[in-house]
């Protein structure tokens, strides 16, 4: 059986996780500019509890983004060291798919596309579109881009989820939200989700060497301005 650790720092929430046996073990913790003091301890404690070394798990399962740049940039940083240091290879996962997956598991009514959008600062957000497959996983539909919060549209016709921070942070979308059938403006992405991605990742792919361990931050120039050239 796959055993999967996995760290998800691309949002204001801290989160790891310890697949193994069967079962889950979580961290997670709501604590912006904290990443940095919590994240060792927790893969620490997970793994202890575990009776597991870092080099037990079979490989890192990781939030690649998009999300705040410096939380990706600490979180994928320890995953690269200890991916290193253990000689364990990586999974890259992306953060709104996560939200995605997370938002399509709480819904009981099997609604068939997510929508999220997520705050990206500077009066923007990330969003993607994502189908929802045969087997309960979800996929992407067309591509994750960093747009102004009006410029976010919903999937094909048909009844869809909202999810998201962005639904709750910018009034533009509220009337996006109004058309969802669900809205769920609380969910952010986490490691356990990240977990649950990459083993289906991994049912089609082999995992990836450490130094493949990089963040996908979509917005290229960090300092940017909406509006600027």
């Amino acid at each position: 059986m796959t055993e999967l650790l996995a760290i998800e720092t691309s949002s204001e929430a801290c989160s790891v996780a310890l697949h193994c046996e069967g079962g889950v073990r979580v961290f997670f913790k709501h604590a912006p500019m904290g990443h940095a003091e919590l994240l060792l301890p927790a893969i620490r404690s997970l793994l202890s509890e575990s009776g597991r070394k870092l080099e037990s798990p079979d490989a890192i399962a990781f939030g690649r983004g998009p999300g705040s740049f410096t939380s990706l940039r600490i979180g994928i940083g320890v995953v690269q060291g200890l991916a290193w240091g253990a000689g364990l290879p990586v999974v890259p996962i992306s953060s709104l798919a996560a939200v995605a997956q997370d938002a399509a598991d709480s819904s009981d009514s099997g609604f068939p596309a997510v929508c999220v959008a997520t705050d990206a600062r500077m009066q923007e957000v990330y969003t993607a579109n994502y189908n929802l497959g045969e087997d309960g996983i979800v996929m992407l539909s067309g591509e994750e881009r960093v747009c102004e919060p009006a410029a976010v549209s919903a999937p094909a016709p048909g009844p869809f989820i909202a999810a998201g921070n962005g639904f709750e942070r910018f009034p533009e979308l509220e009337a996006l939200a109004s058309q969802a059938a669900v809205c769920m403006p609380q969910l952010q992405p986490r490691a356990e989700t990240v977990c649950r991605l990459a083993l289906d990742w991994l049912s089609r792919n082999e995992a990836l060497p450490a130094h493949m361990a990089q963040p996908v931050y979509v917005r290229n120039d960090v300092a940017k301005k909406p509006g600027q050239g």
